[in-house]
């Protein structure tokens, strides 16, 4: 379908030029970019801000907990920014509408940014801080029985990612995963026609991916390593059932559905949509795209069913 209208004047800023300036000034652009679309905050029972100490370094993590006395279920959410930007502020309004529509405890975790941490630090730092709240469950006051994890665009990477270490390590066990507009195939191996069809134009291009990997990777090769891009695993079964989403005018979008379809063919439970009409990063734009809005309330909807079959 046609692009959304509401995003035209978006799409008139030269993003390209975005990438000429200093990196801080890059993050910096990035974090306030969301602020006119993203949304007020909603009120949920407590917001606390924790510090967990990994190999990788003193990792923040923020703790929404809902209204009442607990335990409850956890949502680890991983935000996107292309492993170069973004922080927990960014995803703030994102956290408390889940904390609230759920009634559950949202977990945001703050890992450290490329080039200064490249591969596989984000993803050993991760790892490793969703492995300290299943241990710290009780001090969370959530349930280590129901615990997802999610993200937005890397953050989606970064889940995926979780999801296959905790299988094959079995250290802990996830119950959902939320993969939205991720980057699963960082080099694009499997030639997916949305990073062609999508070059350029809406905010992410494929030159942008590729100067995020570049950023990211130590060097190319890393790349066919299904800890950088999980949709080149070997292996799709024994995951947790699955909520992804997808959208139309992404050049990410062909890899998101190609990993539903793997997921499903090894018996995984796949809720796969596809939204239409927007592009990469749309989900965060909840004051501005009904779409956004619709996402996030399936997102709510997903988490909902899967806590509750957790409970009978």
């Amino acid at each position: 379908m046609p692009l959304n209208p509401k995003l035209s004047k978006l799409l008139e800023t030269d993003f390209a030029q975005i990438y000429a300036l200093p990196l801080e000034q890059q993050r910096d652009w990035y974090d306030h970019s969301w602020d006119d679309c993203k949304g007020s905050l909603v009120e949920v029972g407590n917001v606390q801000d924790i510090t967990v100490t990994t190999s990788i370094r003193d990792t923040r993590i923020r703790v929404y907990s809902p209204k009442g006395d607990g335990p409850y279920p956890a949502f680890i959410w991983i935000h996107g920014g292309g492993f170069v930007f973004g922080n927990i502020e960014v995803y703030d309004p994102i956290c408390c509408r889940i904390t609230a529509a759920v009634k559950c405890t949202v977990i945001s975790i703050e890992y450290g940014l490329a080039p200064e941490h490249k591969f596989p630090q984000p993803v050993e730092e991760c790892y490793q801080t969703v492995h300290w709240i299943f241990e710290h469950a009780e001090r969370l006051n959530i349930l280590a029985s129901q615990i997802a994890v999610g993200g937005d665009s890397v953050g989606g990477t970064l889940a995926a990612v979780i999801c296959q270490l905790s299988r094959d390590s079995g250290e802990f066990k996830l119950v959902y995963q939320v993969i939205i507009n991720a980057m699963l195939d960082l080099l694009g191996a499997t030639e997916p026609k949305s990073r062609v069809e999508n070059v350029e134009g809406y905010r992410l291009t494929t030159k942008g991916i590729k100067w995020f990997v570049s950023q990211y990777l130590n060097e190319a090769s890393e790349a066919r390593d299904p800890l950088a891009s999980p949709l080149l695993a070997e292996y799709f079964g024994e995951l947790p059932a699955a909520c992804i989403i997808t959208s139309e005018y992404d050049p990410l979008r062909d890899e998101g559905e190609m990993y539903a379809r793997r997921l499903n063919a090894a018996g995984v439970e796949v809720c796969l949509k596809r939204y239409d009409g927007v592009i990469h990063g749309f989900f965060n734009m909840q004051e501005t795209l009904e779409e956004a809005q619709n996402a996030l309330a399936l997102v709510c909807a997903k988490l909902t069913e899967v806590f509750g079959k957790e409970l009978q």
